[in-house]
């Protein structure tokens, strides 16, 4: 405490720190009591912090959910970001949309992000937030899209950004149907089905003449 009795604010640092152990405890309440169930004591209890610590740094639990669906999804674009950059063919796309689900899935992420959804239904800013992170993500998809559409007659007609927008939509889709069917060789069976699409598609690609 100071000289006059205030006490000194927290270091950059112990306020980072602090705001990341919400974030996990938000995720851990989300996956565990779902978004009903996820309250600032919820959180607290989750993270052993103080939940007058959600008001301080989030300024709401809606705050706090606004920050954890872009957190996740920013890790989600940094951790598959290398593999999205090499990918050039269709049937490499839908390999990573594999890894990445079965990755998160095992994660308990895809649980985190259909609780959020869920939660969005009543807050626009929560449906702003979890568009904002998807927009990595359309990113990436359409610079592969770039990449696998390079030397064929379809460069310079096929809308890219929006088809990535609608890749980006599906994987999502998939996600939340996931969630609500346990049988988990269903969602396996259809990555196989994209799979061969894919390949199927990638061999009648018209490329231009060198």
């Amino acid at each position: 405490m100071s000289a006059t009795g205030r006490t000194k604010p927290a270091s950059s640092d112990a306020g980072a720190d602090t705001k990341a152990r919400l974030i996990a405890a938000c995720r851990a309440s989300l996956q565990q009591e779902g978004i009903a169930g996820t309250s600032a004591r919820a959180i607290a209890r989750h993270g052993d912090l103080n939940q007058a610590l959600v008001f301080y740094h989030f300024g709401s639990v809606d705050g706090l959910l606004q920050a954890t669906a872009r957190e996740d999804s920013a890790q989600r674009a940094a951790l598959y970001a290398e593999r999205l950059a090499d990918v050039d063919t269709l049937a490499g796309l839908v390999s990573v949309g594999r890894a990445i689900h079965d990755v998160e899935t095992s994660r308990g992420s895809t649980a985190v992000l259909t609780q959020i959804l869920a939660g969005s239904i009543s807050s626009t800013e929560l449906r702003a937030s979890i568009l904002a992170g998807m927009e990595p993500w359309t990113v990436l998809v359409e610079q592969a899209l770039d990449r696998i559409l390079a030397g064929t007659v379809l460069a310079s007609t096929v809308p890219t950004a929006d088809i990535a927008f609608a890749i980006s939509s599906l994987f999502l889709g998939m996600e939340l149907m996931a969630s609500l069917d346990a049988d988990q060789d269903r969602v396996a069976s259809l990555f196989t089905s994209l799979d061969a699409v894919g390949m199927f598609v990638d061999a009648l690609l018209p490329r231009s003449p060198t």
